[in-house]
């Protein structure tokens, strides 16, 4: 069974130029694919935003618990953002 791509993965594909290969904003990818992933944690239900605790580094999200997720670059965002609170 084949899964459906991630919007991280998606993204990664979307940013590469056709011509050189070089990826666009290279220097900066990480911000985004970093985006991209907790969007994907949102949207499966496994992040909550707290507008309310802002600090230094922006709002702050946290873990929602629950069933291991499937896919391990999912999986280990999780496990990151639940060893403690992050900064968006």
């Amino acid at each position: 069974m084949q899964k459906d791509p991630l919007i991280v993965e998606d993204l990664t594909l979307l940013m590469f130029d056709d011509a050189s290969g070089a990826i666009a904003g290279a220097g900066t990818l990480y911000y985004t694919q970093g985006g991209a992933v907790l969007v994907e944690l949102a949207q499966a239900g496994r992040l909550r935003v707290d507008r309310r605790d802002v600090g230094m580094d922006g709002v702050r999200v946290h873990a929602v618990a629950g069933a291991p997720l499937s896919d391990p670059v999912l999986r280990e965002a999780h496990q990151k953002v639940s060893a403690r609170t992050r900064g968006v």
